[in-house]
């Protein structure tokens, strides 16, 4: 909680007021490393999920629970710690933003999507630790890997270029959706009464999920408003 309170009061108070009346950072060294942790790092984490088990032990549909191995489990939550700390990690972006006077990138819905993400995840670790919710993570990851990508060259290319990747703008915002569409499925699926997984949920972790599965949804609305508005809407008087 600290590190979310703490973050909150740089990017949206402390981080501009020390910005205010400074020249904006460059930071261009400093992003291009950013962008390519994120990539390399995300990499490992989907070949972890994989190695572990998914789409050979684990599948997403959601009947008969795979018999427990001790050792993958250790291999598991070793792996998820590792990912909690990429979260954290995750942060730095907006910092970013705020240091080189990018205020108007820190938006409701980019703050509240790290702040959650940290929240669920530390609530995940808490209560729930269960190796099938793990397909979230391994979809999340598999989408970071995608978005930093075209980051990295978006930086790289320069503005006189940024006409040839402008294009791809939109698809990454219809990625992100796609994303929690299929989340919000697959956890759909503990309504299903062949699910094994929903009699090992107590009712506390059944609320618990309903509430992330509505956290899901808001994502959907948000990145759809997002796109409509910055992707689709066509200003008026204005021709193609």
């Amino acid at each position: 909680m600290f590190i979310i309170f703490g973050y909150l009061y740089f990017v949206l108070y402390g981080g501009p007021r020390y910005m205010k009346n400074r020249p904006p950072y460059k930071l261009k060294t400093f992003i291009l490393l950013y962008d390519l942790i994120q990539i390399l790092v995300n990499l490992w984490f989907v070949k972890e999920h994989i190695a572990f088990g998914w789409f050979s032990k684990y599948n997403i549909i959601c009947l008969q629970l795979p018999t427990p191995d001790s050792s993958n489990t250790y291999r598991i939550w070793n792996t998820l710690w590792w990912l909690f700390l990429l979260k954290i990690f995750d942060l730095v972006e907006t910092c970013i933003f705020v240091l080189r006077k990018k205020q108007n990138q820190v938006s409701n819905l980019h703050v509240h999507h790290h702040v959650s993400n940290l929240i669920f995840c530390w609530i995940y670790f808490q209560y729930f630790l269960e190796e099938r919710v793990t397909f979230l993570s391994l979809l999340n990851c598999a989408v970071h890997v995608i978005m930093y990508m075209y980051y990295l060259s978006s930086a790289q290319i320069g503005p006189k270029y940024q006409s040839i990747l402008h294009f791809l703008k939109p698809f990454i915002t219809k990625i992100q959706m796609i994303q929690f569409f299929v989340m919000t499925a697959y956890l759909l699926q503990i309504l299903n009464p062949a699910c094994e997984l929903r009699l090992k949920l107590s009712l506390s972790l059944n609320v618990i999920t309903s509430v992330f599965i509505g956290n899901l949804l808001l994502y959907l609305y948000l990145f759809y408003d997002f796109h409509k508005n910055n992707y689709t809407n066509t200003p008026k008087g204005k021709n193609n």
